[in-house]
């Protein structure tokens, strides 16, 4: 009997001492192409034979720059929330809890890190959620309090529970990562008291009051999409694991008034604005873009982390999916190689996309292997393609913040010294104050996916371009900071922050897909106990939008 049979059969969470599991993929050897392009790449050819091919020199290599900035935070803004690193100082953007330590806990864990594991954990309980850690009160965002904190703290209680349970800490302060959750859930739960049960997303837990954030001038609220379809996963695992059911109950009931939509563009696809007084969608703006993106994230992921419970999930996953094949997909005039899917406002597509769209491959992979739908699976790389072709063609290495291929907005004189890199890449940055970008994690998470899936050694080497154009234009001081001009092979200069989730996203999937198959396993997406590329992908975690492993609760995971 497999152990996910037997684990359905007792009806008992996975656990992972199991000899039945492998908690390590199978070795296997990737063909390396040289200078001969790869059968996934599209545009010009990309010299890759210049990169060190040693899978261990380049896991260490990541490693390494996390703890270079691990460094540089914990000598100059430990427990701050950032560094900033061109002054050695530090501010508090995400009130004064220790953002960068909280959200970047999990990655020291997969990489086994245990001084700093340590570190983090012994601070953890010393924090007092119950108010914000700031000299004036300060505003808290729901959204990203959810997907940075109670996410990086239900990811570091799963995995040290669980396939991590063999690393030196102290035991008191791995529960305490839970009491913190909670505690931390406690303190924001009054922003569901509103008529619908739709959150307000900006708060002061101080004195219980929402932000003028989101108010229209007649006094109504609004919610956006990504605001109310962004907590389930989290709030969920956190009633499992309490036994308390209310958590999940609030974000499911938000979950809602976009499962019975007033409204719909196209089946699954809707605007991205609630009221948050009557829960009717007030408008016709969406898409996988900013404001609307990880609600399409989560419905995958949702069935992924409990498919009995969960199928709703799943079918409004496959509505948008299918609409979004049916009506989104749009090919560059200049690139018809290249497929991405557009935004749309009513039934007008845009051909318009982001950064922030480029997850868009890996939750179609994900579809794939979950809902065994073929077909998501080509779709999701065309996608992660998009996106690598926006890397190579940007001179930085590092791909831009917004993809424009408008033709209208092409001829506006303001764009054409772009005319070129048009022809040539697909793209263009239709925002000449948007050249910035730098520490950004959702093409990487594209392509980590296509990597477990394919068993593919273009998407590492993908990674791994990334990789070292981050080291050459993007470490200064005591970190990394995004750099100002994408189109510039210099950068053009950097900003003076380090993101949070750079230590939690982009390092971490630049690990997880560089690793060596002994130092990959059931904490991996797409976990491949055959090796990566010969099928039989499941999921005993599901990632959170901010890259951190949730157990999932399936009996049997898919």
């Amino acid at each position: 009997m497999s152990f996910a049979m037997l684990a359905a059969v007792l009806c008992v969470p996975i656990t992972f001492a199991s000899a039945q599991v492998p908690l390590h993929s199978a070795p296997r050897e990737s063909p390396h192409y040289g200078n001969q392009t790869y059968p996934e790449q599209k545009g010009r050819d990309y010299d890759y034979t210049g990169f060190n091919q040693n899978q261990t020199y380049r896991a260490e290599a990541v490693i390494e720059m996390f703890r270079f900035a691990w460094s540089g935070y914990s000598t100059y803004a430990f427990p701050n929330d950032d560094l900033l690193p061109l002054n050695n100082s530090f501010s508090n953007s995400r009130n004064g809890w220790g953002v960068d330590a909280v959200d970047g806990l999990d990655t020291a864990i997969i990489m086994e890190q245990e001084d700093i594991v340590n570190q983090i954990l012994d601070f953890i309980p010393t924090i007092d959620f119950t108010k914000t850690n700031t000299p004036e009160p300060s505003v808290v965002s729901l959204f990203e309090t959810n997907i940075r904190y109670l996410g990086g703290l239900l990811s570091s209680y799963d995995l040290l529970k669980g396939p991590f349970s063999h690393l030196d800490v102290n035991e008191a302060n791995v529960d305490a990562l839970l009491t913190q959750a909670q505690s931390l859930a406690d303190t924001l739960k009054f922003a569901f008291d509103t008529p619908t049960g739709i959150p307000v997303n900006h708060v002061f837990p101080n004195n219980h009051t929402f932000s003028a954030r989101g108010r229209k001038p007649d006094g109504t609220r609004t919610a956006g999409l990504a605001e109310l379809g962004t907590l389930v996963l989290e709030w969920q695992r956190l009633s499992d694991l309490t036994g308390n059911p209310e958590y999940g109950d609030l974000a499911q009931n938000a979950q809602s008034y976009w499962f019975n939509p007033s409204s719909e563009v196209w089946p699954g696809l809707t605007g991205g604005n609630f009221s948050v007084e009557t829960g009717e969608i007030i408008d016709e703006y969406g898409g996988w873009t900013s404001g609307n993106d990880s609600a399409y994230e989560y419905l995958i992921k949702m069935y992924v982390y409990d498919p009995e419970r969960y199928a709703n999930y799943s079918a409004r996953f496959m509505a948008a999916a299918d609409s979004t094949i049916a009506h989104l997909l749009s090919h560059p005039s200049s690139r018809p190689d290249l497929t991405m899917a557009g935004s749309f406002s009513g039934s007008q597509v845009q051909n318009y996309s982001e950064q922030l769209a480029c997850f868009i491959g890996g939750s179609f992979i994900l579809g794939s292997t979950a809902l065994d739908k073929p077909e998501y699976l080509d779709y999701g790389l065309q996608f992660a393609e998009f996106c690598a072709n926006g890397y190579r063609y940007a001179a930085s290495g590092i791909g831009p913040i917004i993809y424009s291929w408008n033709l209208t907005e092409l001829a506006n004189p303001n764009y054409a010294n772009q005319s070129e890199l048009y022809e040539d890449a697909g793209w263009f940055i239709n925002d000449n104050t948007y050249f910035l970008n730098g520490q950004a994690p959702e093409a990487i998470e594209s392509w980590y996916y296509a990597y477990q899936v394919t068993g593919s050694q273009y998407w590492r080497d993908v990674a791994w371009a990334y990789t070292l154009a981050q080291n050459r234009t993007e470490r200064v001081g005591s970190g990394f900071s995004s750099i100002l001009n994408v189109l510039d092979y210099a950068g053009g200069g950097t900003e003076n922050f380090l993101a949070s989730y750079m230590l939690a996203e982009v390092l971490k999937y630049q690990y997880l897909i560089q690793a060596p198959e002994d130092r990959k396993g059931v904490w991996d997406v797409e976990f491949a106990p055959d090796g990566v590329g010969e099928g039989g992908n499941v999921n005993y975690f599901v990632y959170n939008t901010e890259a951190h492993p949730i157990r999932v609760r399936a009996r049997i995971p898919v």
